[in-house]
């Protein structure tokens, strides 16, 4: 097993970047694989990680960018799921808690808490008796048998003081409520963690990578076809085990399936959030609210000082899986109900920073609405050998790979992979602690603005390091991109140089929350300054970053149509 003190060192020494993006195209037509993952959302990322924490010589590709699907489009929250209780998925629960709790133990930077409000209202779907209820089972579930437990306890308080607590919530037939905690994830930034940790530990990964076929013999799968989407050029790949962990795409490659296996499998919902600043919504905290037209639970999220995530919808979708989009009848269902909530609130369209929609594969269930569906995984081979892993929650990605190689122990593809249950449950390489931040921050003699400097180290833990060691040889890279945020240019230049990292859009969208937080009508300005450095990085020619910025101002054109 490598040393941990060794895993560090090879943090930053990868050379895991767009450069060399040749190279481990080369290694996939030259090498065997013992596992060849396809789609590198979080759940094909934890699995790439659990192989390499195995010994598993690993490969891993996506036909988009990397957590380009569901895994950067939810609702940014590694939690338990406190409605699955109503539902009876105490099992869920119990599973996603105590991996939520893990996470926070060992990437804290990241994994952020927050105080949820659940709070009862006269006449509401939820009485006190409900809350109360849930609440306590939702504690007990997350901290039971468990070494991780959960950052508070839950405490109810009466109206007098929810209403010194969220001062903007609706007064009118408030009984009080309870507060319990949940966290804060940037998802896109947790799955592009979790793959590096299966790179750092020996793994081949690449986006833009799409498959086309499989190689076979005597009808059992041996490998794969692919097209590098960049240059439109076709390979071959050969390996042990493949695994399909394609999420809403799972059905597309399912040429055969076990008859208990349903098709379509998967049953895609459309999820859509609504980005504002945090004065135009007034809330302090974040609360469940149900909606007041069909009576849905959804968020009010605060994400750090500035802003609020509203969401999500849940509703059926039958459009291209690729590119889904809010549309009018989305954000007006959404906007409707916190209005209701919060009378104050400023939610004219004027006021919406930028929205989001992403597509959940739920596995299909008969005779239940979009929001009854089981968030649960299902894991099976196909009678071809291929390994099909899909469903669940994006807080539940390390369980999800466990399960997974329990299937693969119980056919003695790998005799001498076993792990005992919770074996991965380890350290993060790139854990930084706050008080290491600190020193280090202190030490460099850098002055950072404080909000910058919060920035950096919940997004990239160790990674913040080496920006402070960017602005030390250039100072002018502490430069915000756009004056009211908090992303600075050294940050582009670590995710390009650290992260495979082809396109413009993939930093706005996957690498940096850049394009949730600046405002729509700041995405020019800001899609310059990036499109820039990523000239200079990759020896672009104007053409093609003419191309890169249009691309990427045409997504944020699409994502707030409604408003134009």
């Amino acid at each position: 097993m490598v040393k941990m003190e060794d895993l560090e060192k090879r943090l930053f020494d990868q050379a895991w970047n767009y450069k060399n993006r040749e190279i481990f195209i080369k290694k996939l037509k030259e090498e065997s694989y013992d596992i060849f993952i396809i789609g590198a959302g979080i759940t094909g990322a934890g699995i790439a990680r659990e192989a390499a924490m195995r010994g598993l010589k690993v490969a891993i590709v996506d036909m988009q960018d990397f957590s380009a699907g569901t895994s950067s489009r939810s609702s940014k929250l590694a939690h338990g799921g406190i409605r699955y209780i109503a539902h009876g998925d105490l099992d869920l629960v119990k599973e996603a808690s105590q991996e939520r709790n893990w996470m926070r133990a060992h990437i804290p930077h990241l994994i952020r808490p927050i105080p949820f409000l659940f709070i009862a209202l006269e006449g509401g779907k939820y009485k006190k008796r409900d809350i109360t209820g849930a609440v306590k089972v939702y504690d007990f579930l997350s901290d039971h048998n468990s070494e991780f437990k959960n950052f508070k306890k839950h405490q109810w308080y009466p109206p007098e003081e929810i209403f010194e607590m969220e001062p903007e919530y609706i007064k009118e037939g408030n009984l009080g409520g309870a507060v319990y905690y949940d966290t804060n994830v940037d998802d896109g930034r947790l799955t592009i963690e979790v793959l590096k940790e299966a790179i750092i530990r020996g793994a081949t990964a690449i986006n833009y990578c799409k498959i086309t076929g499989f190689l076979k013999d005597n009808e059992k799968i041996l490998g794969v076809k692919c097209r590098d989407m960049e240059s439109n050029l076709d390979f071959e790949v050969k390996a042990t085990l493949v695994v399909n962990a394609t999420g809403i795409w799972t059905d597309k490659l399912l040429e055969k399936r076990p008859e208990e296996v349903p098709q379509p499998l998967i049953r895609p919902t459309k999820g859509v959030h609504l980005l504002y600043r945090r004065k135009h919504l007034k809330n302090r905290m974040a609360t469940i609210i149900n909606s007041i037209s069909d009576g849905r639970a959804f968020f009010v999220l605060p994400r750090d000082k500035d802003f609020t995530l509203i969401g999500t919808t849940d509703t059926d979708y039958q459009d291209e899986l690729a590119n889904p989009y809010c549309n009018k009848e989305d954000a007006d269902y959404l906007i409707q109900s916190v209005k209701h909530y919060f009378p104050n609130a400023e939610l004219e369209y004027k006021n919406i920073l930028n929205t989001y929609a992403g597509i959940r594969p739920l596995v299909m269930q008969k005779g239940k609405s979009e929001s009854e569906v089981s968030r649960k995984h299902l894991v099976f081979f196909s009678d071809d050998g291929l390994l099909t892993i899909t469903g669940g929650k994006l807080t539940t990605w390390r369980a999800m790979a466990e399960d997974l190689f329990e299937h693969v122990e119980k056919k003695k593809i790998f005799p001498d992979i076993k792990r005992e249950k919770n074996w991965s449950r380890q350290p993060f390489i790139i854990d930084l602690k706050k008080g290491d931040w600190s020193d280090k921050l202190k030490n460099s003699a850098i002055v950072l603005d404080e909000d910058i400097a919060d920035h950096l180290y919940q997004q990239y833990g160790k990674g913040a390091i080496k920006i402070l060691d960017m602005i030390k040889e250039d100072d002018s890279l502490k430069e915000r991109v756009v004056e009211e945020n908090n992303f600075i240019k050294a940050e582009i230049n670590y995710v390009l140089r650290n992260e495979l990292t082809p396109h413009l859009i993939d930093v706005f969208c996957r690498r940096t929350e850049m394009s949730l937080w600046i405002h729509h009508r700041r995405a020019s300005e800001a899609a310059e300054k990036v499109a820039k450095i990523m000239q200079k990085e990759y020896s672009w020619g104007d053409e093609t970053t003419k191309k890169e910025i249009n691309n990427y101002l045409d997504y944020i054109k699409k994502t707030v149509s409604f408003i134009q």
